[in-house]
């Protein structure tokens, strides 16, 4: 088998498997307690192969949930799949702030919705807030999504879609300006999900599936205007992140660069109080609408940027 490129935990089954007798499998592995996905003769393999005695096997179905990492997991009508925590909620006494939502919402959280395959892209939606925290650093947040798009346009996108990561950690580099906290965010986002990226293609090229593209999102008209039309910045110790995010567009590792509202952006809830209810909607229903203020139309025919009010 062979590791993940986003966790060493996360074991794959080599590609040349696939087909054979060996079969396919995707294994987590979290202390003494494993998650795994598999077919029949990679099961049986795995338990023609166990050396030592371990706890039967707790096979996840639409009546039998199964435990893992503190979480419960279940299999819903339609194969949703629903991630929840074991009524952790009901323990809360010390987070004053939080406990009274928590105990009133305690099978509040994650589904997980089927999407399709041969269509699927990976969704990096960054954002900073600038001198926010009390020290005057900033918060740096992304949210990493998978899914499909239902439905687009010039002006809008609809996707269906299933949050796989996030993050809102304070950013440890100094940043002397809201566009150096925006380009620090992008760089955190993009590598997290290039990393993720990776880790897809490698389940998905023993499916004979084509390799998941990844879109990147921001509600920064600068930040979009130093990575997508050549834009500069007087700061040289930010130009090493700008030029990384460009060769990674250029290669295609990152097929999209989009400027939306950011009254659509899922990482603005992640650390702003004002924050919109684009990640709220996103959580109960699967879906978000993008309202998309710029971006580029790659063919063959050449590269076009298209805003608001048009091409550019």
């Amino acid at each position: 088998m062979e590791t993940s490129t986003y966790d060493p935990c996360l074991l794959i089954s080599k590609a040349t498997d696939a087909g054979t007798t060996t079969g396919f499998g995707i294994v987590g592995m979290q202390t003494d307690d494993t998650l795994g996905l598999s077919d029949n003769a990679f099961a049986d393999r795995e338990d023609k192969e166990l050396r030592f005695k371990a706890k039967d096997k707790q096979y996840l179905t639409d009546t039998d949930p199964i435990e893992f990492n503190g979480c419960t997991v279940r299999l819903g009508s339609d194969n949703v799949i629903t991630l929840r925590q074991k009524k952790q909620g009901e323990k809360l006494e010390s987070a004053v702030d939080m406990k009274s939502y928590q105990k009133k919402n305690v099978a509040r959280g994650l589904s997980y919705v089927p999407v399709k395959m041969e269509d699927l892209k990976l969704y990096a939606m960054v954002d900073a807030s600038f001198a926010n925290n009390k020290d005057m650093s900033s918060q740096i947040e992304y949210v990493i999504i998978l899914g499909n798009e239902i439905t687009s346009s010039d002006s809008s996108f609809k996707i269906r879609s299933n949050i796989v990561h996030w993050s809102s950690t304070k950013c440890k580099r100094v940043t002397r300006s809201v566009l150096a906290s925006e380009i620090y965010a992008m760089a955190h986002g993009v590598d997290i999900a290039l990393a993720i990226g990776t880790t897809i293609d490698m389940i998905i090229d023993q499916l004979s599936l084509p390799k998941v593209p990844i879109v990147a999102y921001t509600d920064s008209r600068s930040l979009y205007d130093c990575l997508v039309k050549l834009g500069t910045t007087k700061e040289k110790r930010l130009m090493i992140d700008i030029m990384a995010l460009r060769e990674a567009y250029e290669r295609s590792d990152l097929i999209d660069i989009r400027w939306i509202d950011g009254r659509d952006n899922l990482a603005d809830a992640m650390t702003k109080a004002a924050s919109n209810s684009t990640l709220e909607h996103l959580i109960d229903t699967n879906e978000l609408e993008l309202r998309v203020q710029g971006w580029v139309n790659r063919d063959s025919k050449g590269t076009k940027h298209i805003s608001e009010g048009g091409s550019v």
